[in-house]
């Protein structure tokens, strides 16, 4: 299995983004260029996603419990037949890398491989996992072609020796 760790803000948003859509972004402050950039990825590599944003406190696998943050990133990821397949837990602020590793220590299904989209450094290289981070930039434009291109590779690069060592040893 392939995973693709999902931040939301400043991947599937951006000021350019927000910039132009003042007026409605209540309504929907994801842009429909990330979304299809996200598609591309998951298209090309057959990852599955797990949200690491903050976006995942109003997210739940039942709609019925979702608040109206997740219920708007279901929607538009829908729009390119997108889903998400889990979401990390909470730990505590700042921890996105333990999230993730823990995430992944507690995977039923083996892991093949994985990326995390995410704009924020949350410490990737002490826990071992600058390797599999692809950085967008809020400011920027968020999610860009380039970071579709180096996340595809990198959902389709196997693990390294050292990354397995790290990721076996290594307490998140």
């Amino acid at each position: 299995m392939k995973v693709l760790f999902l931040d939301v803000d400043g991947v599937l948003n951006s000021e350019p983004y927000y910039m132009q859509h003042l007026d409605d972004m209540r309504a929907n402050p994801i842009d429909p260029e990330g979304v299809k950039r996200l598609a591309q990825i998951v298209e090309a590599t057959g990852a599955i996603i797990v949200l690491s944003s903050s976006w995942r406190g109003g997210w739940d696998p039942d709609p019925d419990r979702m608040d109206i943050d997740g219920q708007i990133l279901t929607k538009e990821l829908s729009k390119c037949d997108l889903e998400i397949y889990d979401k990390t837990d909470y730990i505590e602020y700042g921890r996105r890398a333990r999230e993730i590793k823990a995430w992944l220590k507690e995977s039923e299904e083996k892991v093949e491989s994985f990326v995390i989209l995410d704009d924020c450094n949350y410490a990737w290289d002490k826990h071992g996992l600058s390797r599999r981070w692809v950085r967008t930039d809020f400011i920027d434009g968020g999610l860009l072609d380039e970071g579709v291109e180096k996340a595809i590779e990198i959902l389709n690069r196997k693990f390294t020796f050292t990354e397995k060592i790290k990721m076996k040893v290594l307490e998140p």
